[in-house]
């Protein structure tokens, strides 16, 4: 599972009607925003692709000035659990 921190960056007026676009979106949940227009969000998504094509439609949403990924960790509970076994 990939897992990544974005700031994403709206005008101060867009934001909500950004918040509701990125929680649209399969994977995205919004943790905050600030009223500058700064939105702090998590996507989890399974592949590194598929995180690929999530951040760049965020990039694409109406409103969006900016996604820029702060954050990034793969987790493999599976190889992780089976290592442990061996």
């Amino acid at each position: 599972m990939n897992i990544s921190g974005v700031l994403v960056r709206s005008r101060p007026e867009n934001i909500e009607a950004v918040r509701e676009r990125l929680e649209q979106i399969e994977g995205v949940e919004v943790h905050g925003a600030n009223p500058d227009g700064r939105l702090v969000v998590t996507v989890e998504q399974a592949g590194d692709r598929a995180m690929a094509d999530t951040v760049v439609k965020m990039q694409d949403l109406p409103g969006v000035i900016s996604a820029s990924m702060i954050y990034h960790e793969y987790d493999d509970s599976e190889q992780i659990t089976g290592s442990e076994e061996a």
